[in-house]
């Protein structure tokens, strides 16, 4: 590679050059690489400052609704209805409702369903905290290890609140394991539509690193379903 820093002798060969467009031809020749360099590494600098200032921030907590086909934008009553029950100024951030998911895992097919490899993928990575499911798919989410121990210190006030309510995976020692909540009611209150049988569950990752607001969530449903 030819140094970056022109000798005296290749100055003088630029200076004896009798026009402009033999000199750039000439420099362009002897810093080609230098400049194709720059201009990608300013490209990227751009590229990733653009990055960092249109990025959203990561949603303070995301549910993700399975076979659901209602709205649940920002807009919609889930979540205004969410947000005004907090509080919006007790909220740091976003909260995100993705309903992009379809699967049952009534049929062993299914558990080779891309949807529900996402929704694995999204609980593992903490990208959802909140799983709003039919019992079937609550029941195999549960055998794959995603869903937390209700009965876990991290999220035992939510079992001993709603205990009640609670429905255990059984796995393949005989062991029950709290690993979701009966929300039927308060799905239904919330203007959604209702699964076939009216049953609906909340199950919560095991992965969240924190659930404050995942609590909050299901403190909704339930007063939802309080509601006649």
């Amino acid at each position: 590679m030819k140094n970056l820093i022109l000798s005296e002798e290749e100055k003088n060969k630029i200076k004896e050059m009798d026009s402009t467009r033999k000199k750039m031809e000439y420099i362009w020749d002897y810093y080609k690489i230098w400049i194709i360099g720059a201009v990608v590494l300013v490209g990227l600098i751009a590229y990733f400052t653009v990055v960092l200032v249109t990025r959203e921030d990561k949603p303070v907590m995301e549910v993700v609704l399975v076979n659901n086909y209602d709205d649940v934008s920002e807009d919609s009553e889930l979540a205004k209805g969410f947000v005004t029950y907090v509080g919006e100024e007790n909220l740091p951030g976003k909260v995100a409702f993705d309903n992009n998911a379809f699967f049952n895992l009534a049929n062993n097919s299914d558990y080779k369903n891309s949807y529900y490899m996402k929704v694995l993928a999204y609980l593992e990575a903490d990208t959802a905290q909140v799983l709003v499911c039919q019992y079937d798919n609550l029941m195999g989410i549960a055998k794959s290890g995603r869903l937390i121990d209700l009965s876990d210190e991290k999220v035992k006030t939510i079992y001993d609140k709603y205990k009640d309510k609670v429905v255990y995976y059984e796995d393949d020692e005989g062991v029950k394991v709290p690993v979701g909540i009966d929300i039927s009611d308060g799905y239904a209150n919330a203007g959604l539509s209702e699964y076939t049988d009216g049953k609906a569950y909340i199950g919560l990752s095991a992965y969240a690193a924190g659930y404050e607001y995942a609590e909050k969530f299901v403190d909704y449903m339930m007063e939802l379903g309080k509601q006649k």
